[in-house]
């Protein structure tokens, strides 16, 4: 009788062993929350695309992209180093444009839906207490785009700061164009440039 009291315990404390882990990776980390809420999003906008149209999406994904991502940061970052040469003005009126910008690209680009899914297959903690969550974007035929979400923490709230798409960093290619279009032309052009692209994508619905 004893040895089966015992042999109960064991067992249940293996499943408490088992359970514990799968627990933790169904409730995921607080980073790992943020990206897959705003995925959510994005799939619900997908979905109605058709019937919101352009301006329906925008306003529906401006709410959880300012929740999500960390923009004035990420202004910061695809400015490079003109940024400690700008004025105040200049610096609200970057994060203001650029902010539209992301809006307007997001409406842009998830006009449609043909049965996709987000999945979370991996998260890990990166250099300087950010973190990345691996994510997929998966096709009805299996076929699948990778997604590494870069985050960091604000007053304690974790932020996207960067997408890497198929190893592909949006930050960096944006980095590298605002820099050639401020070399070339000033800052004054690369504001004229964003917002003409905002002008562009509302056009081509």
């Amino acid at each position: 009788m004893l040895e089966g009291k015992q042999f109960a315990a064991r067992v249940a404390v293996v499943l408490v062993a088992l359970l514990l882990p799968l627990q933790w990776a169904q409730a995921g980390s607080p980073a790992r929350a943020v990206v897959e809420r705003f995925d959510s999003r994005l799939l619900e906008v997908m979905r109605e695309a058709d019937a919101l149209g352009y301006q329906g999406r925008y306003a529906r994904l401006e709410p959880i992209l300012r929740q999500s991502f960390d923009l004035p940061y990420i202004t910061r970052l695809v400015s490079g180093r003109h940024w400690k040469g700008w004025s105040e003005n200049q610096r609200a009126k970057m994060v203001a444009v650029f902010s539209r910008l992301t809006f307007a690209t997001y409406a842009d680009r998830f006009d449609a839906y043909a049965g996709e899914q987000f999945k979370v297959t991996a998260e890990r903690p990166l250099k300087r207490q950010r973190m990345l969550v691996r994510c997929e974007l998966v096709k009805p035929d299996g076929k699948a785009t990778q997604l590494d979400y870069v985050l960091h923490q604000v007053a304690g709230q974790w932020r996207i700061v960067n997408v890497v798409a198929e190893g592909v960093s949006d930050l960096s290619l944006r980095r590298a164009e605002y820099a050639a279009v401020i070399k070339r032309d000033g800052f004054d052009a690369l504001i004229t440039q964003l917002n003409n692209k905002i002008v562009v994508y509302a056009r081509e619905e």
